[in-house]
C-alpha cells in the first residue's frame, strides 16, 4: 500500500502543527488570503482519533495516546494495551451537562472508590502524578472513544462511547459518576473532586523497529513532546525557540489564546510567509499544515498554484 506521506528526506520536510487552527478559522471575522487558500484548495487527510496528533504527524501512522503517555508517566511499566481514564469535570446547566477537560484534580480519598469499582470489573485503575488515569486492557475495545480535544462545546450525551462494546464503557462511565458525586457530597472541597472519568486513546505502542521519524527535530511546548522526542530519539526544542521554522522539523504553533482569532491568524500569517517562500524556492520539498483533526500537504508546485 502506497504511503500517504510526502516522499522526501527529513531534511526537506517541514510540518507546521497548529492545534487550534479549526477554531481560529471558525471564530475569525476575516481569514488572510494565504491561509484561506491553504485550507480551502488542498484536500485534508483525517488523523486517527485514538492517536496523539503530534505522534501521528511524526511517524505517519496512528500512535495510541494512552500507550504513549503511559510510557512518559511510567517508563518502567508501559508495555501492553492501555486506555486513558482521565478525571474530568462536569458542568450541568438547564439544557445539558458539559465536560470540563482542562481542569486538574489532586489525588485524594475520591480515588479509592474508583479503584474498587474497576477491581470488581477485573481492571486496575491508576492515576499518575500528571493527573492522567490509565487502565491496562487485554485487547483494544470494539468502541469509538472521543478524544478530549473534540469535546469542546459538546454536551455529555452527544459524546458517549459508540460501538459493539459501548454499553460496558457507558456503564463504567455512569458508575464512576455516581461514586464521584457521592464523594463530592461529603467533601469539604467538592471542586477538587472530578465529576467523571473520560475514556479515550486505547491501544499499544508499535515496536520501535517499526517506526521511523519523518523529521530530525520537534519544536513544541506540548507536555507530551519531550516524551515523544525521547521515544524517537529526536532533538527537542521549546516552541518559541525557532522564529523561522527550519526544514526537518515538526513545529507546533500555538498562538495566544488570550488574543482574538483575527489577531492570531495575522500572527500565523507572518509565521507562514517565510515558510511559503522556502517552499516556492525548493528549500522545502514538502510542507504539511495540520491541526488536531487533519493534515494538508503541499509541494513546491502548489506554492505557485494555490496562492500567487
Amino acid at each position: 500500500m502506497k504511503s500517504s506521506r510526502c516522499a522526501t528526506t527529513p531534511e526537506r520536510l517541514l510540518i507546521v502543527y497548529v492545534p487550534e487552527l479549526a477554531a481560529l478559522l471558525r471564530e475569525a471575522g476575516s481569514v488572510p488570503p494565504l491561509i484561506r487558500a491553504l485550507v480551502s484548495k488542498s484536500p485534508a487527510r483525517h488523523l486517527d482519533e485514538a492517536s496523539l496528533p503530534l505522534a501521528e504527524l511524526l511517524v505517519d501512522r496512528p500512535v495510541a495516546a494512552a500507550a504513549l503517555t503511559r510510557r512518559i508517566d511510567f517508563p518502567d511499566d508501559h508495555t501492553g494495551i492501555w486506555l486513558r481514564a482521565d478525571p474530568v469535570g462536569l458542568v450541568p446547566d438547564l439544557a445539558a451537562v458539559w465536560l470540563q477537560t482542562d481542569h486538574e484534580f489532586p489525588p485524594g480519598d475520591w480515588t479509592d472508590p474508583l479503584i474498587e469499582l474497576f477491581r470488581d470489573e477485573g481492571l486496575q485503575w491508576e492515576l499518575s502524578a500528571s493527573g492522567r488515569g490509565y487502565l491496562r486492557l487485554e485487547a483494544v475495545p470494539d468502541c469509538r472513544f472521543r478524544p478530549p480535544w473534540q469535546l469542546a462545546g459538546e454536551s455529555l450525551e452527544h459524546v458517549y462511547p459508540q460501538g459493539g462494546e459501548a454499553q460496558r464503557w457507558l456503564r463504567l462511565l455512569t458508575e464512576s459518576q455516581v461514586l464521584l458525586q457521592q464523594c463530592r457530597q461529603h467533601a469539604d472541597h467538592p471542586d477538587q473532586i472530578p465529576g467523571s472519568l473520560w475514556f479515550w486513546g486505547a491501544g499499544h505502542l508499535p515496536p520501535f523497529d517499526e517506526v521511523r521519524s519523518r523529521v530530525n527535530r520537534l519544536s513544541s511546548g506540548d507536555p507530551a513532546a519531550q516524551g515523544l522526542a525521547d521515544w524517537l530519539a529526536l532533538e527537542h526544542l521549546p516552541e518559541e525557540s525557532l522564529a523561522t521554522p527550519q526544514p526537518g522539523t515538526v513545529h507546533q504553533w500555538s498562538g495566544d489564546l488570550t488574543e482574538s482569532a483575527d489577531t492570531n491568524l495575522q500572527r500565523l500569517l507572518q509565521f507562514l510567509r517565510p515558510v511559503w517562500r522556502q517552499l516556492r524556492t525548493g528549500r522545502i520539498r514538502c510542507l504539511e499544515l495540520a491541526d488536531r483533526r487533519s493534515v494538508r500537504r503541499f509541494r513546491p508546485v502548489d506554492a505557485w498554484q494555490v496562492w500567487r
